[in-house]
C-alpha cells in the first residue's frame, strides 16, 4: 500500500510540526501533492455505489474505530477539517480490501491502485463518508 501513497506524492504531518511519509500501517489518510487535496483509504466492504449517480460512497472514519484502537484516526481527522476548511469539503479516496474482512485488526489484502474517488465529504452521527465519482490516476 505504501506505493499508492508515493504515486499520489502524499504526506502527513508529525507532531513536532514537520511533514513526512504516512505510516501506511496505522495511519489512512494524509495530502496528495499530485491531487492537491487530503486523500483517505476505504476499506471494500465500506463502500456504496450509486448506480443512478455514478457515485462511490467511502466510509473513511468511524468514531467506534477511535474509541477501539485510537492509532490514526486523529490523522484523518486533520485531513477532513483541513479539507472542509479550505477545498470546500472535496477529498479523495482509494480502496484497499481485507484479507479478513471480519478481523479486528485487518491486514490489507490488495488496493485498487487504478483509480481514485474524488467527492465532497459528509458527516453522520460520528461517521465521516467521501462521496465520489473516479478519477484515473
Amino acid at each position: 500500500m505504501s506505493q499508492m501513497w508515493t504515486r499520489l506524492n502524499t504526506y502527513t504531518i508529525s507532531a513536532s510540526g514537520e511533514e513526512r511519509s504516512v505510516n501506511h500501517n496505522n495511519e489512512w489518510g494524509g495530502f496528495s501533492r499530485y491531487l492537491k487535496m487530503p486523500v483517505f483509504t476505504g476499506w471494500r466492504d465500506h463502500l456504496n455505489f450509486d448506480k443512478t449517480e455514478k457515485t462511490t460512497t467511502a466510509l473513511v472514519l468511524d468514531q467506534e474505530w477511535a474509541e477501539r484502537r485510537p492509532i490514526g484516526t486523529a490523522n484523518q481527522e486533520r485531513w477532513l477539517q483541513w479539507a472542509e476548511k479550505n477545498n470546500e469539503g472535496i477529498a479523495a479516496f482509494f480502496v484497499i480490501h481485507a484479507v479478513d474482512e471480519a478481523a479486528e485488526l485487518r491486514k490489507v489484502k490488495y488496493i485498487d491502485d487504478d483509480k481514485v474517488f474524488i467527492g465532497k465529504i459528509s458527516r453522520d452521527q460520528g461517521k465521516v463518508f467521501v462521496v465520489g465519482k473516479p478519477r484515473q490516476i
